[in-house]
Protein backbone atom coordinates (compact mmCIF):
# COMPACT_ATOMS: atom_id res chain seq x y z
CA UNK A 1 0.00 0.00 0.00
CA UNK A 2 1.38 3.36 -0.96
CA UNK A 3 2.42 5.71 1.88
CA UNK A 4 3.80 9.43 1.29
CA UNK A 5 5.14 11.65 4.03
CA UNK A 6 5.82 15.06 3.70
CA UNK A 7 9.12 15.32 5.88
CA UNK A 8 10.03 18.66 5.36
CA UNK A 9 9.79 21.98 3.22
CA UNK A 10 11.49 25.52 2.42
CA UNK A 11 10.29 27.94 4.83
CA UNK A 12 9.75 25.39 7.84
CA UNK A 13 11.47 28.11 10.12
CA UNK A 14 9.05 31.28 8.94
CA UNK A 15 6.44 28.38 10.07
CA UNK A 16 4.59 29.12 6.82
CA UNK A 17 5.96 28.30 3.53
CA UNK A 18 3.72 30.39 1.49
CA UNK A 19 5.41 33.74 2.96
CA UNK A 20 8.49 32.92 1.37
CA UNK A 21 6.45 32.53 -2.01
CA UNK A 22 5.02 36.69 -0.74
CA UNK A 23 8.31 37.30 -0.30
CA UNK A 24 9.40 36.10 -3.73
CA UNK A 25 6.63 38.52 -5.16
CA UNK A 26 7.54 41.41 -3.27
CA UNK A 27 11.20 41.12 -3.50
CA UNK A 28 10.39 41.44 -8.02
CA UNK A 29 8.00 44.09 -6.92
CA UNK A 30 9.94 46.36 -4.59
CA UNK A 31 7.82 45.83 -1.56
CA UNK A 32 10.67 43.99 0.54
CA UNK A 33 12.92 47.21 -0.83
CA UNK A 34 10.18 49.50 0.82
CA UNK A 35 8.93 47.50 3.70
CA UNK A 36 11.68 45.12 4.14
CA UNK A 37 11.85 41.46 4.68
CA UNK A 38 10.80 41.20 8.55
CA UNK A 39 7.33 42.85 7.42
CA UNK A 40 6.72 39.80 5.43
CA UNK A 41 7.67 37.47 7.37
CA UNK A 42 6.04 38.90 10.92
CA UNK A 43 3.15 41.34 10.07
CA UNK A 44 1.48 40.70 6.35
CA UNK A 45 -1.98 39.99 6.90
CA UNK A 46 -2.98 35.83 6.59
CA UNK A 47 -5.95 37.01 3.91
CA UNK A 48 -3.39 38.24 1.33
CA UNK A 49 -1.23 36.09 1.74
CA UNK A 50 -4.05 33.19 0.74
CA UNK A 51 -4.72 36.03 -2.12
CA UNK A 52 -1.11 36.06 -3.63
CA UNK A 53 -0.70 32.52 -3.54
CA UNK A 54 -3.02 32.16 -6.18
CA UNK A 55 -2.26 35.43 -8.11
CA UNK A 56 1.63 33.70 -7.85
CA UNK A 57 0.77 31.30 -10.30
CA UNK A 58 0.59 34.09 -13.49
CA UNK A 59 4.64 34.60 -12.41
CA UNK A 60 5.48 30.96 -11.76
CA UNK A 61 9.25 31.31 -11.25
CA UNK A 62 8.25 32.70 -7.99
CA UNK A 63 6.75 29.66 -6.92
CA UNK A 64 10.22 27.59 -7.52
CA UNK A 65 11.35 29.52 -3.86
CA UNK A 66 9.52 26.53 -2.11
CA UNK A 67 10.09 22.92 -2.01
CA UNK A 68 9.08 19.75 -0.44
CA UNK A 69 10.55 16.70 0.39
CA UNK A 70 8.65 13.52 0.87
CA UNK A 71 9.68 9.68 1.62
CA UNK A 72 7.33 7.37 -0.82
CA UNK A 73 6.83 4.14 -0.10
CA UNK A 74 5.12 0.96 -0.89
CA UNK A 75 5.33 1.82 -4.49
CA UNK A 76 5.88 -0.55 -7.69
CA UNK A 77 9.31 0.18 -9.80
CA UNK A 78 6.77 0.40 -12.78
CA UNK A 79 5.55 3.47 -11.08
CA UNK A 80 9.00 4.94 -9.58
CA UNK A 81 10.05 4.32 -13.29
CA UNK A 82 6.87 6.94 -14.04
CA UNK A 83 7.89 9.21 -11.54
CA UNK A 84 11.63 9.89 -11.81
CA UNK A 85 11.04 11.24 -15.65
CA UNK A 86 9.76 14.06 -14.04
CA UNK A 87 14.08 15.80 -14.28
CA UNK A 88 13.61 18.94 -12.06
CA UNK A 89 12.91 17.44 -8.85
CA UNK A 90 15.67 15.17 -6.98
CA UNK A 91 15.30 11.39 -6.44
CA UNK A 92 16.98 8.99 -3.86
CA UNK A 93 16.12 5.63 -4.51
CA UNK A 94 16.03 2.12 -2.28
CA UNK A 95 18.98 0.71 -4.03
CA UNK A 96 18.71 -3.38 -5.11
CA UNK A 97 22.25 -3.45 -5.79
CA UNK A 98 23.84 -2.87 -2.65
CA UNK A 99 21.00 -4.40 -0.08
CA UNK A 100 18.27 -6.85 -0.65
CA UNK A 101 15.02 -6.42 -2.61
CA UNK A 102 11.84 -6.58 0.46
CA UNK A 103 9.66 -9.34 -0.03
CA UNK A 104 7.04 -7.12 -1.14
CA UNK A 105 5.12 -5.93 -4.41
CA UNK A 106 2.23 -4.64 -6.12
CA UNK A 107 -0.73 -6.33 -7.41
CA UNK A 108 -3.02 -4.10 -10.03
CA UNK A 109 -6.51 -4.50 -9.23
CA UNK A 110 -7.13 -5.51 -12.67
CA UNK A 111 -5.04 -8.72 -12.11
CA UNK A 112 -7.39 -9.65 -9.60
CA UNK A 113 -10.87 -8.80 -10.80
CA UNK A 114 -9.89 -10.78 -14.01
CA UNK A 115 -8.87 -13.86 -11.88
CA UNK A 116 -4.83 -13.95 -11.87
CA UNK A 117 -3.69 -13.29 -9.12
CA UNK A 118 -3.02 -16.58 -7.65
CA UNK A 119 -0.85 -17.37 -11.07
CA UNK A 120 0.54 -13.60 -10.68
CA UNK A 121 1.47 -14.45 -7.14
CA UNK A 122 3.61 -17.94 -7.95
CA UNK A 123 5.25 -16.03 -10.94
CA UNK A 124 5.92 -13.53 -8.52
CA UNK A 125 6.67 -15.49 -5.42
CA UNK A 126 9.14 -18.00 -7.87
CA UNK A 127 11.31 -15.31 -9.19
CA UNK A 128 11.62 -14.15 -5.13
CA UNK A 129 12.64 -17.68 -4.09
CA UNK A 130 15.42 -17.66 -7.04
CA UNK A 131 16.44 -14.30 -6.13
CA UNK A 132 17.39 -15.89 -2.74
CA UNK A 133 18.97 -18.91 -3.83
CA UNK A 134 20.93 -17.06 -6.60
CA UNK A 135 22.28 -14.52 -3.21
CA UNK A 136 22.96 -17.34 -0.65
CA UNK A 137 25.38 -18.51 -3.77
CA UNK A 138 27.41 -15.20 -3.45
CA UNK A 139 25.64 -13.99 -6.94
CA UNK A 140 25.91 -10.46 -6.24
CA UNK A 141 22.67 -8.33 -5.33
CA UNK A 142 23.48 -5.93 -8.12
CA UNK A 143 23.37 -8.89 -10.64
CA UNK A 144 20.39 -11.08 -8.93
CA UNK A 145 18.34 -8.12 -9.36
CA UNK A 146 17.73 -8.93 -12.83
CA UNK A 147 15.36 -11.65 -11.98
CA UNK A 148 12.75 -9.37 -9.77
CA UNK A 149 9.34 -7.92 -11.64
CA UNK A 150 8.78 -4.42 -11.95
CA UNK A 151 5.81 -5.16 -9.44
CA UNK A 152 8.57 -5.12 -6.89
CA UNK A 153 7.92 -2.56 -3.76
CA UNK A 154 10.14 0.15 -3.64
CA UNK A 155 11.00 3.56 -1.37
CA UNK A 156 12.01 6.82 -2.79
CA UNK A 157 12.70 9.94 -1.12
CA UNK A 158 11.83 13.10 -3.21
CA UNK A 159 12.65 16.77 -3.44
CA UNK A 160 10.53 18.98 -5.57
CA UNK A 161 9.62 22.12 -6.18
CA UNK A 162 6.12 23.69 -5.81
CA UNK A 163 6.01 24.41 -9.48
CA UNK A 164 7.40 21.41 -10.75
CA UNK A 165 4.97 19.72 -8.25
CA UNK A 166 1.99 21.35 -9.94
CA UNK A 167 3.08 20.63 -13.48
CA UNK A 168 3.56 16.82 -11.95
CA UNK A 169 -0.18 17.45 -10.35
CA UNK A 170 -1.63 18.44 -13.87
CA UNK A 171 -0.18 15.35 -15.23
CA UNK A 172 -0.51 12.48 -13.21
CA UNK A 173 -3.61 13.64 -11.59
CA UNK A 174 -5.00 13.12 -14.96
CA UNK A 175 -7.52 9.80 -15.44
CA UNK A 176 -5.36 8.91 -18.69
CA UNK A 177 -2.25 8.57 -16.10
CA UNK A 178 -1.77 5.32 -14.49
CA UNK A 179 -3.79 4.68 -11.62
CA UNK A 180 -0.96 4.05 -9.23
CA UNK A 181 0.68 6.92 -9.89
CA UNK A 182 -2.32 8.68 -8.96
CA UNK A 183 -2.73 8.05 -6.09
CA UNK A 184 0.91 8.65 -5.51
CA UNK A 185 0.48 12.46 -6.20
CA UNK A 186 -2.62 12.68 -4.97
CA UNK A 187 -1.34 11.76 -1.73
CA UNK A 188 1.67 14.09 -2.07
CA UNK A 189 -1.10 16.98 -2.99
CA UNK A 190 -3.28 15.74 0.53
CA UNK A 191 0.19 15.96 2.58
CA UNK A 192 1.44 19.60 0.85
CA UNK A 193 -2.23 20.70 1.68
CA UNK A 194 -1.87 20.64 5.11
CA UNK A 195 0.80 23.46 4.91
CA UNK A 196 -0.48 25.07 1.67
CA UNK A 197 -4.24 24.89 1.99
CA UNK A 198 -4.90 26.83 -0.90
CA UNK A 199 -2.71 24.11 -2.92
CA UNK A 200 -5.89 22.43 -4.75
CA UNK A 201 -7.07 26.21 -5.97
CA UNK A 202 -3.42 26.63 -7.13
CA UNK A 203 -3.05 23.44 -8.87
CA UNK A 204 -6.53 24.32 -10.72
CA UNK A 205 -5.19 27.42 -12.24
CA UNK A 206 -1.42 26.41 -12.80
CA UNK A 207 -2.90 23.69 -15.58
CA UNK A 208 -5.74 26.34 -16.77
CA UNK A 209 -2.10 28.27 -17.19
CA UNK A 210 -0.22 25.59 -18.29
CA UNK A 211 2.79 25.61 -16.23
Amino acid sequence: MVSVRLLTWSGINLGDPRRVIVIAVKTSAGGVKDKGVDYYINNYPEDRISRWLIEAVKFPSVLEHVAFTFLIEGISRVTSHQLVRHRLASYTQESQRYSAAEKGYVLPESVRKLGFEERFKEVVDAAYRVYDEMINAGIPYEDARYILPQAVATRVLMTVNLRELIHIACLRLSPLAQWEIREVVNEMVKETSRVIPELPKVIEEGCKRGI
